[in-house]
């Protein structure tokens, strides 16, 4: 019971902490604390080249006319007619020897219509076209949580969003959700929500502006965020706004994953009372339609703060491989059921090993291990290399020559007997390398003629260091030592290994004592000498 009491606090905890964490990037383009000048010069290209740009064909039924339309009005008559004509700063239409028609707040079907019986009824005329043919210009302003409050120029096919973006953009704590858009006559307001919008295509949620219309921005309330985490393609914190459901909560996370578990799908929040509860609901039902804009089954209102996870499938099975490479007849990945797949199950998947395989340095690397963290590391990383204790340089200098992730086993034996100890289970993505056998041993360090030198069985250290020159040097052939293709190392003089193909000899320098190191040492050791002079003169005067 105290487990669990302590999970629920840490939840919650974690939960609250993420309340400040809502990222609007994939929105706004902008960071917390930073204004990123790459991303407003792309926002200004984007603005030019889509400039007059439409979605699609106009719709005359939608299509509100304003000062500086241009239509052409085209008709067969006595005489012919084409001609553009410009509705005036009043909102009234001119045309030539026909007379006025007042467009105001009119649709373009409706303009259509009046200009088309206006002309009809002036001329005896046949064929009568109208149509749009440029689009005003007008003005409309920004202000709120925006880059810089200005005014700018639109047209009747632009959408807030775009507006936004030709002001520079939204602040990292703007509200995405919550823009108003107030229109020219001061009093109808529509609500903007570019989260719907980019994130369910709702294009009511982004409607277009008109002249003399406002876009208020205001900023973000970080204690109305909804939250959705676990098994789905986008998890994270979402801004909250009225009208929200479960349903809209999972659509802003993507939906669901094949591994999602439905059956169970908890729903955390504050009851009236303030106490937490959790909400436990059955989303099968909802598969087949959360991408679409369906009415879902037993979908329910959420409320700010309220935080949804979704599980991942008990029963679901991992796709899970291993990878081999090097001298077996066909490398590549291999699937493996990381319960029972054990390293000659793959060996003999991949053909085997070829007459140059050298089964001796084979290497099996667990991906888990090599990738776990090792804090001491990262400490000591930290502390300057003079600052180190002997013990820590002794680590450090261990841990950096090892081979992270490298299972100490041995192929040779499992090749030979498959119920041997080393024939172990394989993991998800751990890696099998058969390096080829190479005939030479590579002999460094102070010799006089370092390099590869032709291996010869049955021959020791000192006849390879004979073959590239002899010490050289300064060298130190007590320190002397081999390196064995998997790491291992073994000073050399000790003899308790045995020289294979691809060994490495290397042998150090002597190593230099500086006169400061010689004076340090000797003034140590006579300060000690005096201390115990002292000492004794002390007793004896007793």
């Amino acid at each position: 019971m105290k487990i669990l009491n302590i999970s629920f606090i840490i939840f919650v905890l974690s939960s609250i902490i993420s309340l400040s964490q809502v990222d609007n990037y994939y929105i706004t383009g902008a960071k917390e604390k930073e204004f990123d000048t790459l991303s407003y010069r792309t926002t200004e290209r984007i603005v030019k080249e889509t400039a007059g740009l439409l979605e699609k064909e106009i719709n005359p039924e939608e299509y509100i006319l304003g000062p500086n339309d241009v239509l052409t009005l085209s008709y067969l008559s006595a005489k012919s007619k084409q001609i553009d004509l410009t509705i005036t700063p009043e909102g009234k239409l001119f045309i030539p020897e026909i007379g006025v028609v007042d467009l105001k707040n009119r649709s373009l079907a409706e303009a259509k219509e009046l200009i088309f019986n206006k002309v009809n009824n002036s001329v005896k005329a046949t064929d009568i076209f109208v149509g749009l043919k440029e689009l005003r210009k007008f003005k409309v302003s920004v202000s709120g949580a925006i880059q810089k409050s200005s005014i700018v120029s639109a047209s009747a096919v632009d959408r807030v969003s775009e507006i936004i973006d030709k002001a520079g953009g939204l602040k990292p704590s703007a509200s995405v959700r919550k823009i108003i858009l107030l229109q020219n006559d001061g009093k109808t307001q529509k609500k903007v929500d570019l989260l719907r919008y980019f994130f369910l295509g709702d294009k009511k949620a982004n409607p277009y502006v008109l002249g003399g219309d406002q876009i208020i921005i205001p900023t973000r309330n970080e204690n109305e965020i909804i939250s959705i985490f676990g098994e789905i393609p986008s998890p994270g914190d979402y801004e909250f706004s009225e009208n929200d459901s479960l349903s809209t909560l999972i659509r802003f996370g993507k939906g669901f994953f094949n591994t999602s578990f439905l059956d169970s799908v908890e729903l955390f929040r504050f009851d009236d009372n303030k106490r937490f509860v959790s909400i436990y609901l059955d989303l099968n039902n909802w598969v087949e339609k959360i991408n679409t804009n369906d009415y879902l089954p037993g979908d329910i209102a959420l409320k700010p703060g309220d935080r949804v996870v979704i599980k991942r499938r008990p029963d679901w099975i991992e796709n899970k491989y291993t990878t081999i490479t090097g001298e077996v007849l066909y490398p590549g990945k291999y699937a493996i059921d990381g319960l029972t797949t054990r390293v000659s199950d793959i060996l003999e998947k991949a053909g085997g090993v070829t007459e140059n395989a050298n089964v001796e340095s084979a290497t099996l690397i667990r991906y888990s291990e090599k990738e776990s963290e090792d804090k001491e590391m990262e400490r000591l990383r930290r502390i300057p290399y003079n600052e180190l204790s002997q013990n820590e340089l002794r680590y450090f200098q261990a841990r950096a020559a090892e081979i992270k992730g490298i299972m100490a086993i041995d192929f040779k034996k499992i090749l030979t007997d498959k119920e041997s100890p080393d024939n172990i289970i394989l993991f998800h993505q751990d890696s099998i390398h058969i390096p080829y056998t190479k005939y030479f041993v590579n002999v460094q360090g102070r010799v006089n003629n370092p390099g590869l030198v032709n291996y010869k069985p049955q021959m020791d250290y000192e006849y390879y260091i004979s073959l590239a020159g002899g010490y050289g040097f300064r060298a130190d052939p007590d320190e002397t030592i081999i390196v064995k293709a998997k790491g291992q190392q073994y000073l050399a003089k000790d003899r308790n290994y045995k020289i294979e193909p691809g060994d490495n000899i290397l042998v150090p320098p002597q190593s230099e004592t500086t006169f400061w190191q010689i004076f340090t040492t000797a003034l140590t050791i006579v300060t000690q000498l005096v201390t115990v002079a002292g000492v004794v003169l002390a007793i004896m005067r007793f």
